[in-house]
């Protein structure tokens, strides 16, 4: 069962993971090896039960928690929240910018999570949404629920890929979207929350959680039309305007805000237990904190990251001695100018083996926050010329660390603490390209030959699904 805490996290547990398993008449040539009865199967015709409502909602959050376990570890290589300091080449490619190589074995593993949760999260709503048309559904918020969660996978996928597939069902293939239609993501997950805030007897949490959703699917989707041109070709890095002005997210951030009541640091976390993430590959927790192949920063071009082992060859902390862990924090507050508080908290909980991560693999997950919220207000104001409006919203932001001074609204320049407050807010939540791509922000490690150092490029879709049936795809735009 999914359990839930007054701040917001959601454990999927072993409950949530269903297995579906085929009729054993299609191996009836196999001399009855497998002719067991084994109380754990559920055939697949159970799920047409509405007594399984719950189970569906469930088994799609954990499927949910697996995908972005798996995509923030090549991901976070891309960017400039991790470094490359194992053994593994594919991490070193990604680390180089590198975005989009179909072939990269991190991304290429991740994908068919990604995929699950997109397909699973699917299921589980058609069949809710089945079940409450004939007034079966016992607990509405289930159905609530489900349709959250798959606005979760679906804007997710808008962040960062270039390309998926959405129409593939089960063992049938799918078409790509393309390119230059990616932006039906956002649109399907504004569709999907706003369907969810519909439901009736909608409960508090979930109503939060969902205006939440809406607001950073239409932000983001404000983002990707400024990186993708005609087609979807990758716009040139930064961007001519790159701040956001989009009224309906500036509206859903402010009722989240409004429900949330004063000064709530509420965060929405997807927490993974052992049995949700076991033999998967790649976990983000334990390649940065038990196999070593991650580390948290952003080291200097030119030397293996595994050398970088004082304070002055990382941007954001000071690695260990042995240049594959952290010693401590490093990154400053610019106003206050201490050891930013906000990112060395999220460091804590992420990247530091030890309590806050289940000793190193069970990462925490933030999907969205009051902290978000006020950073897309914040945008929306300084967009619009409004700089009173930035300043209230960012001082709130700030507030909630009572060790950070508040911002007098000119120094530093507004623009570069919106980049530092995202930056330090939403670390390893899978937003960070889309920032970097429309500020012109290269990791150090990036080089000018990959793909990522000039053009706004993602994920292409990975090997695979490409090898399923070739003639579907074509050579990902961002391709060299």
């Amino acid at each position: 069962m999914n359990q839930f805490s007054k701040r917001g996290r959601v454990q999927p547990g072993r409950a949530g993971r269903m297995v579906v398993v085929l009729s054993t008449t299609l191996f009836s040539g196999a001399c009855g090896l497998l002719d067991v009865t084994n109380p754990n199967n559920v055939v697949e015709d159970a799920l047409n039960n509405p007594g399984a409502a719950t189970a569906l909602a469930n088994g799609a959050g954990a499927t949910l928690t697996r995908a972005p376990t798996a995509i923030l570890a090549p991901y976070g290589a891309v960017t400039d929240e991790l470094t490359y300091v194992g053994s593994r080449d594919a991490y070193g490619y990604a680390d180089r910018g590198e975005v989009s190589d179909p072939f990269n074995e991190f991304a290429d593993a991740a994908f068919p999570e990604m995929a699950e949760a997109r397909w699973t999260g699917h299921n589980a709503v058609e069949r809710l949404k089945g079940f409450n048309t004939e007034n079966l559904l016992v607990d509405k918020n289930d159905l609530a629920r489900a349709l959250l969660y798959q606005s979760i996978i679906f804007t997710a996928i808008g962040e960062i890929y270039d390309d998926f597939v959405i129409s593939s069902d089960k063992t049938t293939g799918g078409d790509p979207i393309g390119e230059g239609n990616m932006s039906i993501v956002f649109d399907s997950a504004v569709a999907q929350t706003t369907e969810g805030l519909a439901v009736a007897g909608l409960t508090k949490d979930n109503k939060i959680r969902l205006l939440m959703m809406r607001a950073r699917a239409k932000h983001s989707k404000a983002i990707w039309a400024k990186l993708n041109g005609s087609g979807g070709a990758p716009a040139t890095t930064p961007v001519a305007s790159p701040l956001v002005n989009d009224a309906g997210a500036d509206a859903d951030a402010a009722a989240a805000l409004t429900e949330l009541g004063a000064l709530s640091d509420y965060k929405f976390k997807f927490t993974p237990l052992t049995q949700t993430i076991a033999g998967g590959f790649p976990v983000v927790g334990n390649d940065l904190n038990n196999r070593l192949e991650l580390r948290t920063g952003d080291s200097q071009a030119g030397s293996p990251s595994s050398l970088c082992r004082d304070a002055t060859c990382d941007s954001w902390v000071v690695p260990s001695s042995a240049g594959n862990t952290i010693a401590s924090v490093k990154l400053q507050d610019p106003i206050t100018n201490i050891v930013d508080p906000v990112f060395q908290a999220n460091i804590t909980e992420c990247c530091i083996k030890g309590t806050p991560n289940g000793q190193g693999d069970l990462v925490p997950l933030t999907i969205v926050s009051a902290r978000e919220m006020l950073l897309i207000r914040a945008e929306h104001a300084l967009s619009t010329g409004n700089t009173a409006g930035f300043t209230t919203f960012i001082n709130q932001l700030r507030g909630l660390n009572s060790t950070l001074t508040p911002y007098n609204g000119t120094t530093p320049a507004a623009v570069e603490l919106l980049k530092h407050e995202r930056f330090v807010n939403l670390y390893n939540q899978g937003k960070r390209l889309m920032d970097m791509h429309r500020f012109g922000i290269r990791a150090r490690k990036w080089v000018p030959a990959a793909e990522a150092y000039a053009k706004a490029c993602f994920f292409p879709i990975q090997n695979i699904e490409r090898s399923t049936d070739p003639e579907r795809f074509v050579k990902p735009l961002c391709r060299p």
